[in-house]
């Protein structure tokens, strides 16, 4: 098998493709100014990001893609704390806004996939 990329390059490499696609979106929807500033931020987020991989650190190891046992255990309940987080922000989200009287699709339709992706994962994950 043929290594086309290592492991540590993937994040940032998917950090810039994605950067750039939303520098490109803005840059259509909202002129080249804004687009120029997330570039910027893409690049330097995509830099930091690289440099932390490379370090001799829990952080290193889990951005560098070379976690051990227990830095994966880290980035694992690191990981859930990230999706509750999300996931009662945007519950309160939808309560806000409904006592606001604005339109309350946007956070609703984060917390019914959050809900929904929970449920499919524990559908995923009970036999493994």
């Amino acid at each position: 098998m043929i290594k086309t990329m290592d492991r540590r390059l993937l994040v940032p490499a998917t950090m810039a493709i994605g950067g750039s696609a939303i520098a490109i979106a803005t840059w259509i929807g909202q002129g080249f100014g804004g687009a120029v500033a997330i570039e910027i931020v893409t690049v330097v987020a995509t830099v930091g990001y690289f440099v932390l991989g490379g370090r001799d650190s829990d952080f290193g190891a889990i951005f560098g893609s070379r976690p051990d046992e227990r830095q994966a255990n880290i980035d694992l309940r690191a990981t859930a704390f990230t999706g509750i987080t999300l996931v009662l922000l945007a519950i309160g989200g939808v309560i806000v806004t409904t006592a606001m009287g604005k339109q309350v699709w946007p956070f609703m339709l984060f917390a019914v996939v959050g809900g929904l992706t929970y449920v499919v994962g524990l559908l995923i994950f009970r036999h493994r």
